[in-house]
Order: structure tokens, then sequence, then C-alpha cells
């Protein structure tokens, strides 16, 4: 995002509105901290728990954007997962949903996450220690639909599998292993997964299609770009029309109302998206009703 799209963003998120003057203090002392200071430090987010906040990482976001930098998802997290839910996090990073799902479980829960580069799940394993959470399960893994080895390119701090278009403009790249959903999660019942593996979300559903086919998990938060989507032949529609196939349909969730909505044919991820398996979409919705 340009530092023009940054700023707008901080401006208009809802936790800023009202109190915009102290968010951009908030973000002129982060931009201070990572380009003079450069050391990391923990920083206390949801409430109590620890992120480790490295210059180059992705605690920026919580001066940016507030205790919960995306806004939407992370209150329906809030209001949706219970103690003793099962939560995959597939391209978990530093593990700010890892660390949200793992409070909102707790002990009794389970959470699995998925990070292939090396440094990312470095830092991940050291947020899991500093919170002592023993629910979490890391995978030192990509996520797709076969299993195997592949290469993935690191672009700031983010990461994804090589395509022709990074092999072209070279950087950094590692050797990661690959596996299914489907080979390596317990057979359990799944309260949500995440998918932000940065346009292979369509390859990681086939590798979980036979957890998809049973209705798990009950809800998937997927990040859909369709230019992101594209370098691996796929596109939105493809993946809201493979995903209707398979039982699941987009939602939109409204946090005032705390309410979810059919999203129409026509809605445009922005760029997070909720899919709710049609068979336990009852089971949702009463759930959201409860937690007001």
């Amino acid at each position: 995002m340009s530092a023009q799209g940054t700023l707008k963003a901080i401006l208009n998120h809802p936790a800023n509105r009202g109190n915009r003057g102290a968010a951009l203090i908030r973000t002129a002392m982060w931009q201070t901290w990572k380009r003079l200071i450069r050391q990391p430090f923990d920083l206390t987010v949801y409430e109590n728990m620890k992120l480790r906040a490295h210059p180059n990482g992705q605690a920026g976001r919580f001066f940016y954007f507030g205790s919960l930098p995306d806004h939407q998802e992370m209150t329906f997290m809030r209001r949706y997962l219970r103690p003793g839910d099962g939560f995959i996090d597939c391209g978990a990073n530093e593990g700010v949903y890892t660390l949200l799902a793992a409070k909102l479980v707790g002990p009794a829960g389970e959470v699995h996450a998925f990070e292939a580069v090396p440094l990312f799940v470095t830092r991940l394993r050291r947020n899991i220690l500093a919170n002592h959470l023993t629910m979490v399960e890391v995978h030192s893994d990509a996520v797709g639909a076969e299993p195997g080895r592949t290469p993935f390119v690191i672009r700031g701090v983010g990461s994804r599998i090589q395509t022709r278009e990074d092999v072209a403009a070279g950087g950094n790249t590692v050797d990661v292993n690959v596996v299914r959903l489907d080979d390596v999660l317990p057979d359990r019942s799944w309260a949500m997964g995440k998918l932000d593996v940065e346009g292979a979300e369509h390859q990681a559903l086939r590798g979980a299609e036979k957890l998809i086919a049973r209705g798990e998990p009950a809800v998937l938060m997927l990040e859909l770009v369709d230019r992101f989507l594209t370098r691996f032949g796929s596109s939105v529609t493809q993946v809201r029309e493979w995903l209707a196939d398979h039982g699941y349909e987009f939602v939109c969730y409204e946090a005032g109302p705390n309410r979810l909505m059919t999203a129409p044919e026509s809605f445009v991820p922005k760029p997070n998206i909720l899919a709710v398996s049609r068979q336990r979409r009852a089971e949702v919705d009463a759930r959201l009703r409860r937690a007001l």
C-alpha cells in the first residue's frame, strides 16, 4: 500500500473515527522508532498478550488501527469463537490472528498455525512461547493442493509461493514444505479457519476438500484479490463458485447489528470475505445472537 493509501486507511478506520489525531501521533511514533531505534520490543495486544514488535514486522498495524487492526473480522472472531473451539490459521506470519484466536478458544481449544518462512516461524514461535499458549501447534509449512516442496518469495512483511512473475523480478526466496490440510489436521470439529496465502487460496481449499465436504470449518475467512489469484490460475468468481459447489456461501459481517448477510453476486471482497457452511449457518447465527 502506498503512503497515501496507508494514511487514508488510518483516517477512515473505525477505531480512529473521532480520535484521528491520536492515531496520527501513534503512527508518527511508530515510523520514528522503526527508522531510528530499530530495536524489537514487546507490545501489549488484546488486553494482556505480548507481540514482539519488529521494525520490519506486522506490529505497526496496532499503531495505525488500534487494538483490533482488522476491525470487522476480529470483532466477528470475538463474538463468534468460544472456549474449546478449533481454529486454523493459514499464513500465520508472526501470529496476529493466532494470538487472538488462542485467547478466545482458551486452554481447552486448539489452534493450528501454518507459516512456511523460517524468519516468520521463529517470530511466531517466540510470540506463542511468550504467552504460554500451549493450545497452539505450529506447522512450518505452506498449504496447497498437493504435498511437496516449492520456492517461496519474501516481499517485505509478507511472502508467497513463487510465480513466473516473481522469478522475473528477482528477490529473496526460500524452499519450503507444502502440505494438504486434509492430511495434517486432527479429526475434530473446527469453528473457523483463516486463509491469507497471497493468491494461493484456491489451491489451499483444494487440499482441504475432505474437510470442506463435511462443513469444516463452519466459517472460513479468506483474503481474495483477483490480481493475486490470477497468478495461480484462479479468480474471486472461481473461488466463490467452487465453495458454492461444496456447500459454502459468501457472507458479509455487519459489526453494528452483529449479523451475517449473504453477499450479493456483485460483491467484491475488500479484500477479506467470510464463507459459511450452509449446513452450519444456523449454528453460526445462534452464536452471534448469544454473544450480545
